[in-house]
């Protein structure tokens, strides 16, 4: 049976002297991930394909440089809250809140925990802890939020991510990884030939700027380009949409239950999702413009695809449409994510 090893190393130092270090988690039969302290990002993934022949099979950088400069987002844990707030603006308990509009100048996107070195530890020779302290007022947020992210490998190739956090005052919060996947091994190769299963008869729809419709309204999937309940090449459809697939799917259910799957039939790889959150955010890299990524390749549109699970886009101001995204003082912000990396 294949054991799990952790190796800790020097990922990069920058010339303002910024050091970031790796965690590189692996397997005895060839697959692995490195992950980094800044962003508690995942830099890397490597699978073996059916062939045996070792890829990478994610999107990123090779400097400390690259992340600190990056606005893609590539394999970082996102927050306070995940995906866009409408104006950058909600309300909470009767006071108003503004925040950083980050998206254009227009709304706020993700926030910047990103863009900050968390404290790391390990555990169990397969597991990293990675935590951050949010401060009150943090991208106008309020609550001093501590957070904490958990990556553990198990030996059959399961990543399985656990998000926490607890807050010195009613916050919204809203975690997600934020990975771009090529399974193909290449990604001078688009990932319009994958292969996507997602468990979902619904999905939000969103506006020109990927906010919610005016409507709140919650839609079926059924005779849409956004139905994947059946496995479906991703290319099959994807020019019927305006900007492509940036699509929030609602998940039936509660707890732990299946997500869905990717698939890539050449390669063999494949990628099945479990998660306790809410809905599955399908991005397919339309805005990836001739980004400098690791190795020298150039990243463009369709180069990578994202599949974060999280709450719904906007939760904060759709009440009590959406499910709620507020912690409160006292509470726990618990949720959790399992990739399972096989081949089919």
């Amino acid at each position: 049976m294949s054991q799990v090893t952790l190796k800790k190393s020097l990922f990069d130092i920058t010339k303002d002297h910024n050091e970031s270090i790796k965690y590189t988690l692996s397997t005895s039969d060839g697959f692995e991930i490195a992950l980094i302290d800044y962003g508690a990002t995942i830099q890397s993934i490597r699978q073996p394909d059916k062939q045996n022949h070792i890829e990478e099979i994610t999107l990123g950088y090779d400097t400390l440089q690259g992340y600190i400069d990056d606005k893609c987002y590539f394999g970082c844990t996102v927050g306070r809250v995940t995906n866009r707030i409408k104006n950058g603006y909600f309300q909470l308990d009767g006071i108003d809140y503004q925040l950083e509009k980050n998206d254009n100048a227009k709304h706020h996107l993700h926030g910047v925990f990103n863009k900050h070195i968390w404290n790391s530890s390990t555990e169990n020779n397969d597991t990293v802890i990675f935590k951050y302290q949010s401060p009150d007022g943090e991208d106008g947020f309020p609550g001093e939020v501590d957070v904490t992210v958990k990556y553990t490998l198990t030996n059959d190739h399961r990543l399985i991510m656990d998000f926490y956090g607890k807050t010195t005052k009613p916050t919204p919060i809203n975690m997600t990884n934020h990975t771009y996947f090529n399974l193909s091994g290449n990604t001078n190769e688009t990932i319009l030939d994958h292969q996507l299963l997602v468990s979902a008869n619904q999905f939000t729809p969103l506006d020109e700027e990927h906010i919610p419709t005016d409507k709140r309204q919650i839609a079926s999937v059924e005779n849409t380009p956004n139905d994947f309940r059946k496995l479906t090449c991703v290319g099959d459809h994807i020019h019927e949409i305006p900007y492509a697939y940036n699509v929030m799917f609602v998940i039936d259910g509660e707890g732990k239950r299946s997500f869905g799957k990717l698939v890539h039939s050449k390669s063999g790889r494949a990628i099945n999702i479990e998660s306790t959150q809410k809905a599955l955010q399908f991005y397919t890299g339309t805005y990836l413009d001739n980004v400098n990524g690791r190795e020298g390749v150039i990243y463009k549109k369709y180069s990578g695809l994202c599949l974060e699970t999280q709450n719904y886009t906007d939760s904060v101001n759709n009440q009590p449409q959406f499910p709620s995204t507020i912690l409160r003082p006292g509470e726990e912000y618990h949720e959790q994510t399992i990739f399972h990396f096989y081949l089919e």
